[in-house]
């Protein structure tokens, strides 16, 4: 009896550590990435704003994936700005992409940028370190793909 009564006091500790842990973590997690790409914002804004183009350089977007993982909402949209709300099974997420041009150079620089709010489980606050790298890595290899569509035509 005594080792059990060791044992719930010790889980309990732990949890409580955990959490005290995982409130010293963000609750509003920002992943970012950004690529130069030779061309003018027109012929960028069209690949973005429109969700159909998007199986064109963003993997997994085709449309027998995107209905049934995942419902993306574009909630606004500018020349400069195309904000959607991108929900999965796993989170909920912001999605904004910037498109600033520097005429001067003939570039234009694509922002692409993940916002997530996180409860105060400590699971999901720990969980959310792990965004930059997941989500990252896919960032950089879509926009890739998208400068190389870009710049082909």
């Amino acid at each position: 009896m005594r080792v059990i009564k060791l044992g719930f006091i010790s889980v309990v500790i732990f949890f409580v550590l955990l959490t005290l842990g995982g409130l010293l973590l963000p609750s509003h997690n920002i992943v970012s990435r950004a690529v130069n790409i030779k061309a003018k914002p027109i012929s960028i804004l069209q690949l973005i704003q429109n969700k159909s183009q998007w199986h064109m350089w963003m993997e997994g977007m085709d449309s027998t994936t995107l209905n049934k993982h995942q419902q993306i909402q574009i909630i606004s949209a500018s020349d400069s700005l195309i904000v959607a709300n991108w929900k999965t099974a796993e989170a909920n997420y912001t999605t904004k992409f910037r498109l600033i041009y520097s005429p001067g150079q003939a570039v234009t620089i694509v922002q692409w940028q993940f916002e997530q709010d996180v409860a105060w489980y400590p699971w999901e606050r720990l969980s959310s370190l792990m965004n930059d790298k997941i989500l990252g890595t896919l960032m950089e290899k879509n926009l890739a793909r998208l400068q190389l569509v870009v710049e082909a035509n």
